[in-house]
């Protein structure tokens, strides 16, 4: 026997000395595994050609689509999944046409298969027809449990006819339970349903049912007639003489009180067409003609009533019509009897009117204060849900703030180091400028002073006059700083103390360029001497000067001229030095 493995695999097997035969038997155990596991989670629906006919068939006809089914041989014998699509259009048929179901064993083979499928239509079709089984058997609350499975299986489908008969049969359990409230909102989800897939025929059940419902919760009668002509209209429409007839039967006794000619009439269309019921009928008839004065088709449509001795529904009804009939042939005693015997029995149906009327009001409040525990633990859970989630967006945007703050902060510290680093850039730019230009006016001045210095050492060796003479004409054009070139100085300074020069002159008019070069000077802390060698002026001219500046500046006798200039005009520089 070959098995499927390969080189690679078995050049391990060999390396590592394990038997092939194990491997091999190992493998095709894995693959076998496998395979049920995809087999079990892989339902499908039937593709038998015979089975598909008869599902097409199942609305329209389904005693042909029954007789299709019944001609496949031995359906225990085909494939999971063709067997329990069998079971459940067979049943399904069965269903339609009305047919004794004894046993649920059928339909609960397609229940358990497409129980733990994705095909919701069939799930909820095969929890639908078991619903309908267990309600045939009187077994409610187990028809109840399957209806909610149907109604969960095919919520998010679009079998909008199939939903609407699920919640209809809902409806009409609440209504045998006597929750007349939640029957009627059940009984109004379905007509919905019906509505969008078009079905007259259950369109026509479900406004009777409502309009019915509306009559017992007591309703406005315009209302309870609106809904009842409109199920009339839709059971017209769609073909349905008996529920048609039985629409007009209902609107004859909801006008039999009130209105006995138009309750006569519809009452005698239902009982010529409607031979199951003509007992009753005629129990009603003979009531609205005794009301008319009519005797004898009082009489005539009575002893049809009571010909039918099992028939009990209209006993008061009868009663009432006997004593009318006796009333109008003159026997008040006989008519007496009756009257007192409809009371008698009314008063029973009354009184046991009123304790099923508790006993639904009892159980309409156990089902209201169940629903409300139900609706106050949603709310609860809702606001929890609701509180975890503010919690949750407070915590993400507390987060989102703090990210944003931090991100901002740390921009606004690289935003400030950036600047402080340009600002000490420009300012260690702006000192190296302002120590080039102070050390070459240094140079310059020093140089003047060095002139000078050599000059007056020179000047003592010469005797002649006229050399002595020209030489110090060229000595003084060296080393003298001229009045062409103070203006120079003054800008450089100037500039060298970011314009304080040029404000002080605006700001004291009476200043002039000599009083700014002997400024310009003290700022660069210069001496009197060393200002006199460079303006060629005795100590005694330069203090004129210096005490001319003072006066021009206004300052007060006592004030340090040189502080007071070093202080208002080259404070930024001795800040710096």
């Amino acid at each position: 026997m070959k098995y499927p493995i390969s080189t690679s695999f078995l050049v391990f097997c060999f390396t590592h000395k394990i038997p092939i035969h194990f491997i091999a038997t190992k493998k095709i155990c894995y693959y076998l595994l496998f395979s049920l596991v995809l087999v079990s989670c892989n339902k499908h629906y039937t593709n038998n050609k015979t089975m598909l006919a008869a599902e097409s068939l199942l609305e329209i006809k389904p005693d042909s689509a029954q007789k299709l089914l019944l001609s496949i041989p031995r359906p225990k014998q085909l494939p999971q999944a063709d067997y329990a699509a069998w079971c459940l259009l067979y049943t399904n048929s069965q269903y339609k046409l009305y047919q004794d179901i004894k046993s649920d064993s059928l339909i609960w083979i397609a229940v358990n298969y497409y129980n733990s499928s994705n095909l919701s239509k069939q799930s909820g079709t095969a929890y639908y027809l078991w619903g309908c089984i267990l309600q045939q058997n009187k077994k409610f609350k187990e028809a109840m449990v399957a209806y909610k499975k149907a109604e969960k299986a095919l919520k998010t489908t679009k079998e909008f006819n199939l939903k609407s008969l699920v919640e209809f049969e809902i409806g009409y359990l609440y209504k045998e339970d006597e929750a007349y409230e939640q029957s009627l909102i059940f009984f109004r989800k379905s007509l919905n349903g019906f509505t969008i897939s078009m079905n007259k025929k259950y369109q026509a059940y479900a406004y009777r049912e409502i309009s019915d419902r509306y009559s017992q919760l007591n309703y406005p009668f315009d209302s309870i007639m609106h809904y009842s002509n409109k199920a009339l209209k839709q059971a017209n429409m769609a073909g349905d003489s008996i529920n048609y007839y039985s629409i007009i039967a209902r609107q004859g006794e909801l006008f039999i009180y009130t209105n006995h000619t138009r309750s006569k009439e519809y009452l005698l269309k239902a009982y010529q067409h409607c031979a199951l019921y003509r007992s009753h009928y005629a129990a009603l008839l003979s009531y609205d003609y005794a009301m008319l004065n009519q005797t004898d088709s009082a009489q005539y449509y009575m002893r049809l009533s009571l010909s039918d001795t099992q028939d009990t529904k209209y006993s008061v009804t009868k009663y009432l019509a006997m004593a009318y009939i006796a009333k109008n042939n003159g026997k008040y005693d006989k008519a007496f009897n009756h009257l007192e015997t409809a009371y008698l029995l009314r008063d029973s149906t009354l009184r046991q009117s009123i304790e099923s009327q508790l006993h639904r009001i009892d159980k309409q409040y156990d089902l209201t204060q169940k629903e409300k525990e139900n609706t106050n633990l949603k709310i609860d859970n809702q606001y929890m849900i609701i509180y975890i989630s503010l919690l949750i967006i407070v915590i993400l945007i507390l987060s989102v703030s703090a990210l944003l703050i931090r991100n901002r902060h740390r921009r606004k510290q690289s935003e400030h180091a950036i600047k402080e680093q340009h600002l000490r850039y420009k300012i260690e730019n702006k000192q190296k400028e302002n120590n080039q230009k102070r050390e070459l006016l240094q140079a310059k001045l020093q140089n003047r002073i060095e002139n000078t210095l050599r000059f007056n050492h020179l000047k003592v060796g010469l005797l002649q006059q006229d050399k002595l003479d020209g030489f110090i004409e060229e000595i003084i054009r060296q080393t003298v700083i001229s009045e062409n070139e103070w203006q120079y100085y003054i800008d450089e300074i100037n500039q060298l103390y970011d314009g304080k020069i040029v404000t002080l002159s605006e700001s004291h008019k009476s200043l002039t360029p000599a009083d700014l070069i002997v400024t310009a000077l003290i700022c660069l802390r210069k001496d009197i001497t060393d200002c006199c060698s460079l303006l060629g002026m005795s100590l005694n001219a330069m203090y004129v000067r210096r005490k001319r500046l003072k006066k021009r500046l206004e300052l007060a006798t006592e004030i340090d001229l040189d502080k007071w200039i070093m202080d208002n005009i080259a404070q930024y520089d001795e800040e710096k030095v």
